[in-house]
């Protein structure tokens, strides 16, 4: 992979991160729990990691901020895009082997880059999709030269052509006003009213059909402030990154739509005709609180690691690479929750979440499913003690 483009803006963002810390990236992966030398490759822009978890534990280690983590997510989405635009060309260059010389190859996955989700599933740190079996059209049947040519009298004359065009003309002005029809009909709103007349934004020919991630405008500033109405906590910038991915999200999946983060009109309209307040959750201190409650065991621990996972944030959503997510407090992974018996809903209520997360505990009394983020509060810990032994002698 050539390391151009969004790609190579990825890699200089992780290369920045690491220059902050004067560790090697050994040290680095024994702290992010990621390997050495997949952590190489991302920084030099010779492959992209699959799911964004990877990233995101390494840029906790490295000391980015919020921030910083929602613009790592920015540009992991614009290479993995571009990575995969570059799988996609794969069954061409396969095609172009057959006439001509062997191109260059997407290089194959490396076993170091598969991570583990936070129940300890594998997942592959870049997949590439089958390559699609192609298929040769038979060519049909040639004209002979011996075929019999059409008899003259099997052609209309022309006296009995006019009606014929004149039935034709007639039909194509039909079809164009029955265009017209349903054009006016898919620019106005169920109650009659054009989306753009009715102060509905969104809905007007003034913003695109889907509304997805990349996009910065006044569309977006709409969605923004739509969602906010609804109970979600963000900034109004009309800039559309991961924390706004991440309450459309939350809001798809309470309002029983398909919950992948693209703003269609189904999304759109269930943001104009919301009355409830079903982005609603807790604040940090309530989590805190809670999970101190429950994990009595060793309760600092584990608001280390949830802060690690989520920042404490009931509704905070990461995608894989394979169309799962994880979810809520904890980060539980779609097949963790599988698992529990529980669902995408449940896991953004933050006390389901929290217990949840205390039975995946009780069944090893560690945070063994959680292996980076606990690696990170140790070593954190062990930083912290180091500190306070150096400032008492």
């Amino acid at each position: 992979m050539s390391g151009t483009g969004d790609v190579e803006e990825f890699a200089e963002l992780l290369r920045e991160l690491k220059s902050r810390t004067n560790r090697s990236y050994a040290a680095l992966a024994t702290r992010s729990g990621v390997s050495g030398s997949a952590l190489h490759r991302y920084c030099s822009g010779t492959s992209v990691p699959g799911d964004y978890e990877v990233i995101a534990r390494f840029g906790k280690v490295c000391g980015a901020g919020t921030e910083e983590l929602l613009e790592l997510h920015r540009r992991w989405v614009l290479a993995d895009a571009e990575r995969k635009r570059d799988v996609s060309r794969a069954p061409a260059a396969v095609s172009a082997a057959r006439t001509g010389p062997a191109t260059s190859a997407v290089p194959p996955v490396s076993p170091d880059e598969t991570e583990a989700g936070p129940d300890g599933e594998t997942e592959a740190g870049e997949r590439e999709p089958e390559a699609e079996a192609e298929a040769e059209a038979e060519p049909g049947p040639l004209p002979s030269a011996s075929d019999p040519a059409p008899e003259p009298a099997s052609a209309p004359p022309p006296w009995r052509r006019r009606p014929l065009i004149a039935v034709l003309a007639l039909a194509v002005v039909s079809a164009g006003v029955a265009v017209a029809l349903l054009v006016g009909k898919a620019l106005t709103s169920p109650d009659g009213s054009a989306g753009a007349s009715d102060g509905r934004l969104l809905l007007s020919s003034r913003c695109p059909v889907v509304v997805s991630m990349g996009q910065s405008d006044a569309c977006v500033h709409e969605l923004q402030s739509l969602l906010a109405r609804a109970g979600g906590e963000l900034d109004i910038d009309g800039a559309f990154g991961p924390a706004t991915q991440m309450r459309v999200v939350v809001f798809q999946l309470r309002s029983g739509l398909t919950a992948n983060g693209s703003v269609d009109e189904r999304t759109k309209r269930a943001l104009y005709e919301n009355e409830g307040k079903p982005l609603d959750t807790w604040t940090p201190e309530r989590v805190t609180r809670r999970i101190r409650e429950v994990f009595t065991e060793d309760p600092e621990r584990a608001v280390g690691i949830a802060d690690c996972a989520s920042y404490l944030d009931p509704l905070y959503t990461l995608p894989n690479a394979n169309a799962t997510r994880n979810w809520g407090v904890f980060q539980l992974y779609d097949g963790t929750l599988r698992k529990l018996g529980g669902t995408r809903e449940q896991a953004l209520d933050p006390d389901w979440n929290i217990r949840a997360a205390h039975r995946l505990w009780a069944l090893t009394h560690d945070f063994s499913a959680w292996k980076a983020c606990d690696r990170a509060y140790r070593a954190g810990s062990k930083g912290d003690q180091g500190a306070k032994e150096t400032k008492g002698s």
